[in-house]
């Protein structure tokens, strides 16, 4: 598992740093910067900046404090614009190439210097707008209808979040804002679908109290994601289990007829995680709501956390052919953030087959994939904003 962990970073490195140096390589090229001195200032910079997330990282998980979290917020835009920067630089690229093919008399240094300073500076724009998304909450409704739903469930409503992130770029005063605006919609359930907790973080004791102010009427309940397996899925399950949130670490509640059914995501070992033929698990026949943090299929029992995180990131299995099998009525899921910002929510989109957003229907089987509550990486947010689903079940 360490040796995956090495790779998985040494990658995410070879990435970063290739991207900062196509910048640095570009730069030169469009602004003529020849002296030795300024390439070597601007490679420097761009070099630092290049790991300056995973500094960030580290150092917030270490010690979580103002300093560290402006370190990670800033660190974390300019990963952010980066990306924009690559797509502008990608553009300038190709008009370069294109001019070739135009009379030599114009004035191409002239163009391509004024082409690049508008792409860059339409870049720091757009990414100041992405950021100003970010802090925005929407409520969505949505109404889901649920096959054998028992009467006492008619017309009720439940709360969906999921990824809130806490920790990082989002703290208690986002979790007050959070819990806040779900009480008022006066929910008779309340269910987090995972990342409750920032994978890079720690010190989440401090959102205990704010966690207890979640007030719904059977209560909230909450499955780990892939970053609580980073933080330390055992201090998560210690923070959670000190709240009054109730985490179904594979197993399930029957609530007035209404099976409540969470699964864990897997994690570092190989260990069956949940067995829907234990009748002290899973109860058939019920009408259930599974929370799952992945919008995709069931794992098998024994898949350890390097191949579940494969394929959920390169190949997810979108059949969800386990869970309709199941008669499960309503799968909950987060995890894709929707891509959170241009051009990786069409990147989203593309990975998950279009079931990175939204509520979707198979036959009688419907799943919402939540945008999320909140954010991680880069904090911006573009097209889809983080969210909190209001769902009203009613009889199919």
């Amino acid at each position: 598992m360490i040796f995956s962990l090495i790779r998985f970073l040494s990658i995410i490195v070879l990435i970063t740093v290739t991207s900062h140096y196509f910048l640095f390589f570009s730069w030169c090229r469009f602004f003529e910067i020849h002296t030795f001195n300024a390439r070597r200032y601007l490679f420097l910079i761009l070099f630092f900046l290049s790991i300056t997330f995973i500094l960030s990282s580290i150092f917030i998980h270490m010690s979580n404090n103002p300093v560290t979290r402006i370190y990670y917020l800033v660190s974390g835009i300019w990963m952010g614009l980066m990306s924009f920067l690559l797509f502008a630089t990608a553009i300038v690229w190709i008009v370069k190439g294109g001019l070739w093919f135009l009379p030599h008399d114009l004035p191409v240094k002239s163009i391509i210097q004024s082409l690049s300073c508008f792409l860059y500076g339409l870049a720091i724009v757009y990414t100041g707008f992405c950021h100003y998304q970010f802090y925005k909450i929407k409520i969505k409704f949505l109404s889901v209808p649920i096959q054998n739903l028992p009467q006492q469930w008619q017309g009720k409503k439940i709360i969906h979040l999921s990824d809130l992130h806490l920790g990082g770029t989002k703290n208690q005063t986002f979790l007050k804002k959070v819990v806040t605006l779900t009480n008022e919609q006066n929910a008779d359930l309340i269910l987090i679908t995972g990342d409750l907790f920032d994978g890079a973080t720690n010190f989440q004791k401090r959102y205990v109290s704010d966690l207890n102010n979640f007030k719904a009427k059977h209560g909230t309940f909450f499955t780990s994601g892939n970053h609580e397996i980073y933080s330390g899925v055992e201090k998560s399950r210690k923070v959670v289990g000190d709240s009054k949130v109730i985490m179904l670490d594979n197993k399930s509640v029957v609530i007035e007829g209404l099976q409540i059914s969470g699964i864990s995501y897997p994690e570092l070992k190989n260990t069956p995680y949940f067995n829907f033929n234990d009748p002290n698990v899973f109860t058939k026949n019920l009408p259930t709501i599974l929370l799952y943090h992945t919008p995709t299929r069931i794992k098998e029992n024994g898949k350890n956390l390097s191949v579940v995180q494969s394929s959920d990131y390169l190949a997810p299995d979108t059949t969800f052919s386990g869970t309709i099998n199941q008669n499960i009525s309503l799968q909950l899921s987060g995890h894709t953030h929707a891509g959170q910002f241009f051009p990786f929510t069409w990147v989203a989109n593309k990975v998950f087959k279009g079931l990175h957003y939204g509520l979707h229907r198979i036959d009688d089987f419907y799943i919402n994939i939540s945008a999320g509550t909140g954010s991680w990486g880069p904090p911006l947010r573009s097209g889809y904003l983080s969210e909190i689903v209001v769902i009203t079940l009613v009889k199919a």
